[in-house]
């Protein structure tokens, strides 16, 4: 099921998967820590944040995060973190291979990104993209805690070592999607 990351629709999910063991020990704080993250990026209008929960298929449990732009229907620019254990965030330049290969060597040809600057992530299950974090790799335990016993969804704290690892991305990022998208003139 996708569902915006908002309060209502946290609450939401919890109702809904209330028995479901991986939603309720695992990927509930995650979805605290990144709506408390949400948050602080609230001067970013651009951005869409969803999430994905499937009880069956947890490999599918992910926070989606778009970047809305009118240009072009071809392109689509998105970052995605994994609900599990390990804090991920990749960015995706498309949803084909083929566009992400593209797009890529174009950002290498013209020196907007080293080809070791960022991990390279290609699996035959998932479509390619950049690993953005690099200190961060596993959310804090002690906010991990502290949110899962802490109801009230407006006051959570922010993991600021996650958060930063956002910043890097969203600075890093953003920037080079406009780039791509005025340069190819869609």
């Amino acid at each position: 099921m996708l569902f915006k990351l908002e309060k209502g629709n946290i609450e939401k999910a919890s109702q809904i998967f209330e028995y479901n063991q991986n939603f309720i020990y695992s990927v509930k704080a995650r979805l605290k820590v990144l709506y408390a993250i949400k948050k602080e990026f609230k001067h970013i209008p651009e951005l869409d944040w969803h999430f994905e929960y499937d009880h069956v298929n947890v490999n599918k449990n992910r926070l989606i995060i778009e970047y809305r732009q009118a240009k072009s229907h071809d392109f689509s620019f998105f970052y995605e973190v994994p609900l599990s254990t390990n804090f991920e965030l990749g960015v995706y330049f498309a949803k084909s291979s083929v566009h992400f290969i593209d797009i890529y060597n174009f950002l290498l040809s013209n020196n907007t990104i080293n080809k070791d600057q960022f991990q390279l992530k290609a699996e035959y299950h998932s479509l390619p993209h950049l690993i953005v974090n690099k200190k961060t790799k596993r959310y804090n335990t002690g906010i991990l805690n502290k949110i899962n016993s802490h109801n009230d969804l407006d006051t959570l704290p922010v993991d600021q070592d996650i958060k930063a690892e956002f910043e890097l991305g969203f600075h890093f990022f953003n920037p080079i999607f406009n780039q791509i998208l005025s340069q190819f003139k869609i």
